[in-house]
């Protein structure tokens, strides 16, 4: 990993270290054990396309033009990754995050309503109270403690999700979800490498055993949730109650309470742990970044006032908003995107052959050398409304693109816009001199050695 560093006010923060070339077998196996970003060659962060020829051969897709082929034009040719999808079914089963097809439109059909423009606006007041729920546990802990930032914010994240998914019926199961966080990512890596190695799920592995606990305990809190909205009908207009009621528009059928289960939990998982991720990121940069906290402090003094942020206000916070894009473009929560190549095809002037597997390396484009000026710099003003050079929607995808863009990317912004401002406003965060948080890919992109902040409220004696 390369260390932050400061020169003459710009911010580097850290970044991983890419492979000095592309990896061949077993070195792509030993890499990705331990951070998915270092199997990234440099030439992805330089050139539209790099082979890696393994085994298994990959290839590294940064190109706008092939991206917009893959994800744009021709999206059903080429579906998502075999190899993530194996890694995620064990504990995602078949949602929709997973499935092609009719099988995937009518499951997202299922949830779409719920994410409407007009529906998102109305969960603003959810959004501002559980900030203001761990502004308040802040206030009630000792002056200028320090705290596991990621822990706060997963627990406002699904403060947030259990109120507004699953009509607050999922609190009692945080704990269930917490107790085998960490456990899970420290061994999914491992996973992953069984997977494309063809080992099945229950052979031994480093971290297996409490992976398989973690997704039984994690699922079984989800099915009893479900068996008992079933059991008191589907009344209400949440996630569950809706996709309780979803038929498929061809055949009728309902979905099973397993596919439920399945639906819930990458609804649980990819809705909170992303937005934790990234106000955790985003907590960390603006607290090696003077001039930006005081440009958002004033902003939100200006916007907000004293009182609560709400989804109104979400629009007029500009400045906000540019700290969040530049770092979700830094520190994309979910930075490798896996297709498979089920044809023969040339993209780039690059001839790729069917069975490669295609791997999108959000970090890497994101940090694209023909895309972004001096990439490793902390600048939101480069998602200003006035700027000139705004990336294109295959330069910046934090959240995918095309047809399977992620279903939550309106719900996570105007989430996240109204916690960081409430958070900014209320506190200011610092981290030790000495500490780099290492960016660390394993399914999402978290640092690998937490986010230990001081967090000091404003105001306090």
């Amino acid at each position: 990993m390369l260390r932050s560093v400061n020169n003459a006010g710009a911010f580097y923060p850290p970044r991983a270290k890419p492979a000095a070339r592309p990896l061949r077998f077993p070195f792509n196996l030993f890499k990705l054990l331990g951070n998915n970003l270092a199997i990234i060659p440099e030439q992805a962060y330089h050139e539209p396309i790099v082979i890696a020829p393994g085994p298994p051969r990959m290839v590294f897709i940064t190109g706008s033009e092939s991206l917009k082929t893959l994800f744009l034009d021709r999206p059903t040719e080429f579906p998502k990754g075999g190899l993530q999808v194996e890694v995620l079914k064990p504990i995602f089963g078949n949602a929709m995050i997973s499935r092609e097809g009719r099988d995937w439109r009518w499951q997202r059909g299922a949830a779409a309503p719920l994410f409407r423009h007009d529906e998102l606006l109305q969960y603003g007041p959810i959004m501002s109270a559980a900030a203001e729920t761990t502004v308040a546990n802040w206030r009630a802990a000792a002056h200028g403690s320090v705290r596991a930032i990621h822990s706060d914010m997963m627990r406002a994240a699904f403060h947030v999700i259990s109120n507004t998914m699953l009509a607050g019926g999922a609190e009692e199961m945080f704990d269930a979800i917490e107790k085998g966080h960490a456990d899970y990512y420290s061994g999914v890596n491992w996973w992953v490498m069984y997977t494309l190695l063809g080992l099945p799920h229950w052979l031994p592995r480093p971290g297996g055993k409490l992976m398989r606990a973690h997704e039984t305990r994690l699922r079984q809190a989800v099915a009893e949730l479900v068996q008992a909205r079933r059991a008191g009908a589907a009344a209400g207009e949440d996630l569950l109650a809706r996709m309780l009621r979803a038929r498929d528009a061809e055949t009728g059928q309902s979905m099973s309470d397993e596919l439920l289960v399945d639906n819930i939990v990458s609804f649980l998982m990819a809705g909170y742990d992303t937005t934790a991720f990234a106000l955790t990121w985003t907590l960390y940069l603006i607290s090696k970044s003077p001039e930006w906290e005081a440009r958002m402090l004033q902003e939100i003094e200006q916007v907000v006032g004293s009182g609560p942020v709400t989804s109104a206000h979400v629009e007029h916070l500009g400045t906000v908003q540019q700290i969040l894009n530049e770092s979700l473009r830094l520190f994309p929560t979910a930075p490798i995107i896996v297709r498979d190549f089920v044809h023969d095809i040339e993209l780039d002037g690059v001839s790729i052959p069917a069975g490669t597997i295609g791997i999108i390396p959000i970090y890497a484009i994101q940090r694209h050398r023909s895309y972004w000026d001096d990439p490793d710099r902390f600048d939101p003003s480069r998602f200003a409304r006035d700027s000139r050079s705004k990336p294109t929607r295959f330069q910046f995808m934090p959240f995918g693109a095309g047809p399977r863009i992620c279903i939550g990317a309106a719900f996570a912004m105007i989430e996240a816009t109204i916690m960081l401002a409430t958070f900014v406003r209320a506190a200011h965060f610092e981290v030790s001199p000495e500490f780099d948080p290492q960016p660390s890919a394993r399914m999402f992109l978290l640092p690998e050695n937490g986010m230990p902040m001081r967090v000091t409220l404003r105001g306090s004696a």
